[in-house]
């Protein structure tokens, strides 16, 4: 996993959001809680943890500039903000960029209207492809591979220029 991580404002940059627009998505709960471990509460306490949590951060890692750029490519591909949290709130995605160690050709496949989801794994195309035979509908596919790729790229168009 890249162990970097960049200001609000640089994060906005690499997953090609205005400033304003990525801090208005974290307000709406951007990310929800995933990757992160639950609040600790003393016995008998309140155990709520904050859903939007992530609005009040000032730095984003790796994976987290991954969901929020999947999360764009989403909204740019017709998906409410609503349908698209949805789909990069889950903990499978953020783990797969949390955990590899290089781009790997993973394609999620979202049906409209509601952003069911599947990611297939490399050694699971023929499924997909199964699937999109037997689809009367329209999916929209993602290769989180070059998400993966697009985001490391861009953090390292950043190296030595930061103050």
């Amino acid at each position: 996993m890249i162990q970097e991580s960049v200001t609000t404002a640089r994060a906005a940059e690499i997953v090609g959001l205005g400033y304003e627009g990525l801090r208005s998505y974290l307000k709406r709960g951007l990310g929800g809680r995933t990757g992160m471990l639950p609040g600790f509460h003393q016995p008998g306490a309140d155990t709520h943890d904050d859903p939007i949590s992530r609005a009040k951060w000032m730095r984003f890692s790796f994976p987290s500039l991954c969901m929020f750029r999947t999360a764009k490519l989403l909204i740019d591909a017709g998906f409410s903000f609503e349908q698209a949290n949805g789909v990069v709130s889950q903990h499978d995605i953020w783990s797969n960029f949390a955990h590899d160690q290089r781009p790997v050709d993973r394609l999620m496949a979202v049906w409209p209207p509601y952003g069911d989801h599947i990611i297939y794994h490399p050694e699971e195309i023929e499924l997909l492809y199964k699937a999109l035979r037997a689809a009367p509908e329209i999916v929209t596919i993602i290769n989180l591979g070059k998400v993966f790729s697009y985001v490391r790229d861009a953090l390292r168009s950043d190296i030595g220029v930061r103050s």
